[in-house]
Parts: structure tokens; sequence; C-alpha cells
């Protein structure tokens, strides 16, 4: 995901309503500005045209996090009717997403991955027939890709297993932002 300091302080995203190009829609409570996950800067508000600083994330289950991570302690905050939750939704009157719907298309979800200057997408569909862990070559350096088909999750690692920058997403949503995307393929 993206985080970014206005001022000296962080600002906090919640979800948007809707997509842009197939693309996840995030709101800052701070100046109340819409943000792009993959044009990785405000589309609308205040801050329109302002980049984010891109830090490294797994988009994953609590199931698959708890399994490689057991000492994960986790932070909560009082939601307004009284319950913890782990964020927020900005849009009144729009429901979060179901925390037990955990149906994806995969047939066009993947993970997209930018090495040096070129773009890759991995289609999920391709890398249930792909080895695991999948060990590749992308503009001149040595990357690992993690799969794990029943929580939905895939991210890349460096050499060194270093976390790199990808993000799950649609593939006509990837594309849009990264024309010149290279799609994997088990051949």
């Amino acid at each position: 995901m993206y985080a970014r300091r206005q001022g000296g302080k962080d600002l906090t995203f919640d979800f948007g309503a809707g997509l842009v190009d197939d693309n996840l829609l995030i709101v800052d409570r701070e100046t109340g500005s819409v943000w792009s996950q993959l044009a990785g800067q405000a589309i609308t508000g205040p801050m329109q045209g302002t980049p984010l600083e891109a830090v490294p994330s797994i988009q994953t289950t609590w199931r698959l996090w708890r399994t490689l991570h057991p000492q994960t302690r986790v932070m909560t905050v009082e939601g307004e009717e009284g319950r913890p939750y782990l964020y927020r939704n900005r849009v009144p009157g729009v429901a979060p997403p179901d925390e037990r719907a955990t149906e994806h298309d995969t047939s066009v979800l993947g993970l997209g991955l930018v090495v040096g200057s070129e773009a890759w997408y991995f289609p999920l569909r391709s890398l249930d027939a792909a080895p695991r862990p999948l060990e590749l070559e992308i503009a001149g350096q040595r990357v690992r890709l993690h799969y794990h088909p029943d929580d939905v999750t895939a991210w890349a690692e460096d050499a060194e297993g270093a976390l790199l920058m990808g993000v799950m997403a649609y593939e006509s949503g990837w594309k849009d932002f990264h024309p010149e995307t290279r799609v994997y393929s088990v051949e």
C-alpha cells in the first residue's frame, strides 16, 4: 500500500467508494482527498496530483498472516458503534466490505510488479500452474514470487528476501496504468 506524510503528520486512509479504471480508491481522513491505488497519487481534492511514497506490503488474509507471523499483535480502534474495527469506510451509507467475503474472480486477478523499468503482471490463473515459489529474473534482478491460492495472496521478494513493491490488482486495471506490461504465463 502507500503512505504519505503531510506537514510532518501521517495521513490516515480509508476505503473509498467505487473504482476508477478497475482500481481501488482510498480517501484520506485529514483532507478528504481521493487517491488511486495504482496511480499512486491523489486524483481529486486538496492534494490532487500529490504522489504517495510507496511502501512494500502484502495483501492477505488474517489466517495466512497469522501462520507466517504467529507472534503478531493486533491493534484495534473502537468504532462508532462501540465495537472494534480495523478500518473505516469514509462514504456515508456505504457498508465496508464483508470481512467474511473471500470470493474474487481469480481469472482476472493477479499480482502487478514493477522491477527496474519492467512492469509485469502475474495472473493467479497462471500462478496456479507455476512452481512455488516461482523464481525468475526481471530487469536483471532475481525475483522470488510466493503464491497461496487458498488465501488469494501473492507477493514478490528480491534475492535477499526483501519485499518488493507489488499490488494485487485486476488485469485490466493494472494494464490501464502499465500498458507496456509483460504478462506471465506458464509455458
